[in-house]
């Protein structure tokens, strides 16, 4: 059974912007997408450098989702992670999730049953450096809508949204 829920949570801060997206039970994806808020909020007032130290503070976060809810997180919890700092000359920096950990992946990361085909068509069609900003937009709707299409539990639109390098203005795309 599907139904359509907000597919990418976004954290505003002062020095960063944090985009988390996933698949699986959507009653968990807001549980951890609010607790990781909270964390990075509550550093961020408390002193702590959040640029340095966004990935411990996650890690801590999904420890303690995966010690609350083992029962609730069957195969695991799969999340993609972006980590935008807004001071200039910085890049987002895009991670996928191993159970607790966050590892740090390079050009894309795909999740859920829409990842085998994702991955076939981004490891052929994907040149970094080589596509221009509309010719990247072109090629994610192309494997988004070829995800849905092919894939059982895929659907009900997609959201895409943009990170900007050296423009922090954010496009999304929904449906």
């Amino acid at each position: 059974n599907r139904r359509e829920v907000d597919k990418i949570y976004r954290i505003n801060m002062l020095p960063c912007q944090v985009f988390i997206t996933g698949s699986g039970q959507s009653g968990i994806f807001t549980k951890v997408c609010s607790d990781i808020h909270g964390s990075l909020i509550k550093a961020f007032s408390d002193g702590v450098d959040v640029l340095n130290e966004h990935r411990d503070l996650i890690e801590t976060t999904l420890r303690h989702i995966h010690e609350q809810y083992p029962n609730n997180l069957g195969t695991g919890l799969d999340l993609i992670i972006v980590f935008a700092p807004l001071a200039q000359g910085n890049v987002p920096i895009l991670y996928r999730t191993e159970l607790a950990m966050i590892i740090p992946e390079s050009y894309y990361c795909a999740y859920g049953s829409g990842k085998p085909i994702s991955d076939y068509f981004s490891d052929r069609l994907y040149e970094y450096g080589r596509l221009d900003k509309d010719s990247m937009k072109v090629l994610a709707a192309f494997i988004l809508r070829e995800a849905e299409e092919s894939s059982a539990g895929v659907g009900l639109g997609a959201d895409m949204t943009f990170i900007h390098e050296g423009d922090k203005s954010i496009h999304i795309l929904s449906k």
